[in-house]
């Protein structure tokens, strides 16, 4: 009986070493795998990094462009008021035709002046020439507006302050 155990006790460590020779054979395979999903997944990640990097870059060149072409548009702006102020038309009534407040038109003029200088341009903290730009203005504006009289059915100066307005 006792040669009976020896034999189990052999199949058993037998069994024992398949079953640990197995498992070692797992985890290894489990390790194998583990480190390609790593190395992909740091790989994606730098990537992914730089994708933000490249995207900070990109907004802060767009940034810098919509300024400068902000400005560019700021200036005409004030080039347009100042010349209807070079007219002899009041601040408060270039304001209410342009829609806008005494302080933006005087910004804007301010700026157009600052831009025939020479040296860095003044920044306010007005935005843009709303309302409705200039097309908006020229397609709602009618020379009644102006409050200018002229002589007889449509004179002269009327039609070059339309052609002006319309322009």
């Amino acid at each position: 009986m006792f040669m009976g155990n020896k034999a189990i006790t052999k199949e058993a460590r037998r069994a024992a070493r398949e079953a640990a020779a197995a498992s070692q054979e797992e985890l290894a395979r489990r390790t194998r795998a583990n480190v390609e999903d790593l190395a992909a997944f740091f790989s994606a990640r730098e990537r992914s990094d730089t994708v933000d990097e490249w995207l900070a870059e990109r907004q802060q060149t767009l940034r810098e462009q919509a300024a400068q072409r902000r400005g560019e548009q700021r200036v005409q702006c004030g080039r347009a008021l100042r010349a209807m102020r070079e007219r002899g038309e009041s601040l408060r009534e270039i304001a209410r035709m342009a829609g806008v407040t005494d302080k933006t038109v005087r910004e804007f003029i301010r700026e157009a002046e600052a831009a025939a200088e020479p040296g860095p341009a003044r920044r306010s903290g007005v935005e843009g020439c709303e309302p409705g730009g200039a097309a908006g203005v020229a397609a709602n504006f009618r020379i009644e507006d102006l409050g200018v009289r002229t002589s007889g059915a449509g004179g002269a100066g009327a039609e070059r302050m339309e052609a002006r307005v319309n322009a």
